[in-house]
Parts: C-alpha cells; sequence; structure tokens
C-alpha cells in the first residue's frame, strides 16, 4: 500500500501544468481570444514544429469553448502554426431537482464549475429569476430557461381575454405551462394559455 501511495504521489507531482504546457506568449493569446464570460482555460496538449522557440503567438479566432484552437506562432527558426487542445470552465447555475415552470429558480439551484462548450453560455440566476418552462434536475440553466415575467407559480395574475374590440379581465392564479407559453387557472378552475405581457397580465387572444 505505502509503494502504491508513492507511486501515485510521484505520478501527481509529474503531471504537467498548463505553464509547462505552454509558452507564456501562447497561454496570454488564449487569455486575449477567450469571450466565455469568467471563464478559464485548462490546456491539454500543445502541438508545435521541432526545435521551435516560441517569441510570439496570435489566436485569430474568438474561443468560446472547449476544442481545439490553431495558434499563429512565430520565434527563432520557426513560423508557422500551432494547435493547442484545450478546455474552458466557467462558473453556471445548474438545477439540483425538477423545476416547474413558474417555480423560482433560486431555491432550485445551485452554482458549479462546469465545462463548457461551443454554443453554451455560463448563467448564473438571479435571487428572483422564474423558470420559464419544466427544468430536469443537473441541468445546465441558460437565459432562455428564464421566464419574462417574476410572477412565480401560484401567484394571482390578471387574465385579459382579447376577442377583437372586446376585451374582458379577470383573476387567475400562475400555472406551469409548456415552454413558450405562460398559463392561469381561473376561479372556476378553467386552465388558459396566453403570454405575460410587460405589464405582468396575462393576455389570452380568442379566436372571434
Amino acid at each position: 500500500m505505502v509503494a502504491f501511495l508513492l507511486a501515485l504521489l510521484a505520478a501527481s507531482s509529474a503531471a504537467p501544468t498548463g505553464r509547462e504546457i505552454l509558452p507564456g506568449e501562447v497561454s496570454e493569446s488564449l487569455a486575449h481570444a477567450l469571450v466565455v464570460p469568467s471563464g478559464r482555460v485548462v490546456p491539454l496538449r500543445f502541438t508545435v514544429p521541432s526545435a521551435c522557440r516560441v517569441t510570439s503567438a496570435t489566436v485569430p479566432r474568438p474561443i468560446d469553448g472547449s476544442g481545439r484552437v490553431a495558434v499563429k506562432i512565430s520565434g527563432r527558426g520557426c513560423s508557422g502554426w500551432g494547435w493547442v487542445e484545450l478546455q474552458v470552465w466557467a462558473e453556471t447555475s445548474i438545477t439540483t431537482r425538477v423545476v416547474r415552470a413558474g417555480e423560482v429558480l433560486a431555491s432550485a439551484s445551485k452554482v458549479v464549475e462546469r465545462e463548457i462548450h461551443a454554443g453554451q453560455v455560463p448563467f448564473i440566476v438571479g435571487a428572483d429569476s422564474v423558470a420559464g418552462r419544466t427544468l430536469p434536475m443537473g441541468m445546465a440553466i441558460q437565459p432562455a430557461d428564464v421566464s419574462r415575467t417574476s410572477v412565480t407559480l401560484g401567484e394571482q395574475v390578471k387574465v385579459v381575454f382579447l376577442s377583437g374590440a372586446v376585451v374582458i379581465e379577470t383573476q387567475g392564479r400562475r400555472s406551469s405551462c409548456l415552454q413558450g407559453r405562460d398559463c392561469a387557472i381561473l376561479p372556476s378552475g378553467r386552465h388558459v394559455e396566453g403570454h405575460i405581457d410587460a405589464t405582468g397580465r396575462l393576455i389570452v387572444e380568442v379566436p372571434r
């Protein structure tokens, strides 16, 4: 057991760090190209022409997630391209349980550091953010998952029925709904669907 622990310690201490993998000029160019908010780059592998001592480096394209990145390099005895395989990590909110549409997200989520891939956006929910649709447990929350209104599930909401020039208002309670819709339950128990306007009213359009 002692021999195993010593071997494990030796292997851990020999693992390369980002500073050992990349020349400083390459590290700086990657940091400047990173466009993920509050993200950090974890280099995995750096490929460069042999016998090249890098003195300058440029990353021509923004880095928006993990992957393989081309780096334009120049140095003593070399000029061309190198490649960096890397991961991008950032803090983002994930659900800690199944969340129904209309529920406050702060009580059903936590902030963790996760690997970010292209097309993903790290997002931290606000104290009063409300789920716009049902979200599974362990899901990374995206801005599109947040409701346009702060009216939470079960709270009263003004319901406005529109049919041509006819307008009828009543009260209801916010209820769970399909993605992209807002719903309420009327005092009669009827379930209605519509959309929340800028004033917080549920607008229900009724065909004439």
